[in-house]
């Protein structure tokens, strides 16, 4: 593993235990020497110190030292969005107390200059020394990261209650005097309305807001209702305008007046320049999207696609290719991050999972730039925030500006012209006219296949000499640096600029998120059900489901390509949550698969509800039909049997019955007669054929059922007649 910044080497004792952390933060062009901090323990921050970059390397060679992987705590440099939104106007005062200081290196890391850098920061400020150098601490430990000057409440407070304050918390506001909300509003409306809509100046956009704002009656003149201003009220035209030109940039206000596109082109700064923050490899990477120039078909080669997106990723500085996706969906936030992903992974294990093995070396990307350059579009979004979590700049270019990212633009042209030259079904970017012959009838490839040929085209590519307008560096012809982008990239890696995050880093802050609940059956997400160990061992899904933390809403982070797992950040650590064997049937589907699944599933059920009922009803006239015929016949059989006779003799009549019922039922019975009420009707002595008991062939006799009943019906009137007579 090469030594980069931010690097996390391990010192040694003689028993192999750690006895000191130290976080790479600067390394000179010539590798001679690099500036190291302390980070054993974040309650007692150290100055970074000089170390000789040929030390580190021997004391790693003989073992006394060691590589580490990355670690950082992900609560505070990958908060959350609404602890973010919460603490990042803290973040933004520290760091602007700090930023124009820490960019002078190695100078803020020799304590002679740093002591005069840190004065004039005071200085400029108003802010004590202690602040500025207890923030430039905060801001090394964590490895200049920006998100390092958060406030860290992590562990503090008393989480799972309710704070009660007994006064206002935060600064007390003022109100304005002049001008209050109200008329902020009007303000608003009488621009967006009167202004813009309309297309007005402000001078008749003033009167027009007086008028329809601030009247107070009217007066009929010339046969229409004219308002009464109530100039004592209105806001003058010079409040007005002034409120206009505080709460307006030039462009918008230009843009209000005469359209966006117009004021794109005409009052936009133009002091940009493509390459002057790529002042070596990592310092700028470029991300763009296009439309490819060839025509793909389905993997049963039946049906055709049409054009895929190609999102490519470059290194303005070396011209490398850093990475690339290609995806069959439309341009968005999540496809730029697949490739923004690639380019900081390792290029290997990507190929490999393609079926092409290289080396290393072959394509040795697999590092974050310092600035990450794009269009107003996928990195428009309040997403790109995340970045800063990744120390990593957005800098997006204007509307009609490609002229700000030439080098992917190029990238694509030259991309798009070889396709069509050495692929079958390509064609050029033109809509075809009557009679062109549609070269959709010659594709054949799938994207299975287009995507292995960019894994070598790129590799091509990273090899070939780069054009003839590159102008290479002085320290370049010193040293007779081959130009070609492998060779360039080679030559200035990790020399300043690039860093690497962890693979659990990347994932967090470029993947979607969304909500989730913790249930008894584990974390429910779009209809499925995820578990980990963790959460097992935890408890989190026993009882109704205690949740983490006591929360039972959480947010997990996923791949909408791919529902087999989903991501959730716990303490310092991101889990791998998969599906547990209720859900396992999906395990492979893509997310929109499985939404379709359950739209399907949710109409059908609501179309066998809807005839459910008539089923119902159905089930509820035979029932009544059925049930009005027995009580019929019930009746009928028992006018003459009291409710007493009724209940006697149950077991010779049930054992009756169930010979006869199983008589009817046997698998044996050929008779196709229905059961009739004459069969069920009959008495028990003549459904059966009755066998002598022993006593009976020994010629004893019993008394019958009825002499029974009839002994017990006297011995009842007896019993009757007695007590009527004692009373």
């Amino acid at each position: 593993m090469q030594i980069v910044v931010n690097s996390i080497i391990e010192r040694l004792s003689e028993d192999l235990e750690v006895v000191e952390i130290l976080r790479v933060l600067w390394i000179d062009d010539e590798r001679k020497h690099a500036v190291v901090v302390n980070i054993n323990d974040h309650r007692n921050m150290f100055y970074p110190y000089f170390l000789s970059y040929e030390e580190i390397e021997f004391e790693i060679q003989e073992k006394s030292s060691r590589l580490s992987e990355l670690e950082t705590d992900m609560q505070l440099l990958s908060p959350d969005e609404e602890y973010l939104e919460k603490y990042k106007e803290n973040r933004d005062r520290r760091w602007n107390l700090i930023k124009d200081i820490v960019q002078k290196e190695p100078a803020i890391y020799v304590p002679e200059s740093r002591g005069k850098l840190i004065h004039e920061a005071h200085l400029t400020s108003g802010k004590s020394k202690k602040v500025i150098r207890d923030n430039l601490l905060k801001y090394w430990f964590y490895g200049k990261s920006r998100n390092g000057l958060l406030d860290n409440y992590f562990n503090c407070g008393i989480p799972g209650k309710q704070r009660v304050y007994k006064q206002k918390p935060g600064p007390v506001s003022t109100n304005r005097t002049m001008v209050t909300e109200t008329d902020i509003e009007f303000f608003k409306s009488a621009i967006k309305v009167f202004h813009i809509r309309l297309r007005m100046n402000i001078t008749t956009t003033h009167e027009k807001m007086g008028e329809t704002f601030y009247k107070r009656g009217f007066y009929r003149k010339y046969g229409v209702k004219v308002p009464i201003v109530d100039l004592n009220r209105t806001p003058s035209l010079r409040q007005f305008r002034y409120w206009y030109k505080n709460n307006s940039t030039p462009f918008s206000r230009s843009s209000n007046k005469r359209g966006k596109r117009r004021a794109t082109m005409e009052e936009r700064a133009m002091l940009g320049n493509a390459s002057e923050k790529a002042i070596c490899v990592g310092a700028v990477f470029e991300v763009d999207a296009t439309r490819s120039d060839v025509i793909l078909v389905s993997f049963d080669r039946k049906t055709i696609l049409g054009k895929p997106t190609v999102y490519v990723v470059i290194d303005v500085f070396s011209r490398l290719v850093a990475g690339y996706h290609v995806s069959l969906a439309s341009e968005s936030w999540f496809e730029a991050m697949v490739a923004v992903e690639h380019a900081a992974t390792n290029k290997v294990e990507n190929c490999a999972r393609f079926g092409i093995q290289i080396q290393e070396e072959d394509w040795p990307c697999q590092y974050l730039p310092q600035n990450l350059v794009g269009d107003r579009g996928e990195l428009k979004s309040q997403l790109s925030e995340r970045f800063v979590s990744l120390n990593v700049d957005v800098l997006n270019a204007p509307s009609y500006r490609g002229d700000l990212k030439p080098f992917v633009e190029s990238n694509f042209h030259i991309t798009n012209e070889t396709i069509r030259q050495l692929l079958s079904g390509s064609t050029e970017a033109k809509q075809l006219v009557r009679g062109d012959y549609n070269p959709a009838r010659d594709s054949v490839w799938t994207i299975e296949e287009f995507n292995r040929f960019l894994i070598v085209y790129f590799l091509t590519y990273n090899k070939s000499a780069l054009s003839k307008d590159y102008l290479p560096t002085k320290d370049m012809f010193t040293e007779q640096v081959e130009l070609t982008p492998l060779k360039v990239w080679n030559w200035d890696k990790g020399v300043r600029l690039l860093h690497e995050k962890s693979r659990k880093e990347l994932r967090y802050n470029l993947l979607p998120r969304e909500e989730a609940r913790v249930t008894r059956f584990g974390i429910e997400f779009r209809g499925l059900t995820y578990s980990c160990d963790v959460g097992i061992r935890e408890g989190w899904f026993e009882g109704n489901g205690n949740g983490i933390n006591g929360k039972t809403q959480i947010e997990v982070t996923y791949d909408p390509r791919n529902c087999s797992s989903i991501f959730l950040k716990h303490k310092n650590d991101l889990l791998s949550c998969l599906l547990t064997g209720r859900s396992r049937e999906f395990e492979g589907l893509h997310f929109d698969e499985v939404a379709k699944i359950m739209e399907y599933r949710k109409s059908q059920i609501q179309e066998q509800e809807k005839l459910e009922k008539q089923h119902r009803a159905e089930l509820h006239a035979f029932a009544e039909a059925l049930d009005k015929t027995a009580k019929e016949k019930t009746k009928e059989a028992t006018k003459d049997k009291s409710f007493y006779s009724r209940n006697q003799n149950k077991r010779e009549a049930r054992n009756a019955d169930s010979k006869v019922w199983g008589a009817m039922g046997a698998m044996s019975n050929v008779s196709s007669v229905p059961v009739s009420s004459t069969n069920v009707s009959k008495s028990s002595e003549e459904n059966i054929v009755k066998l002598h008991t022993a006593d009976e062939m020994n010629g004893t006799n019993y008394t019958s059922n009825s002499d029974i009943q009839s002994l017990f019906s006297r011995k009842s009137r007896e019993r009757r007649r007695g007590d009527e007579s004692n009373e």
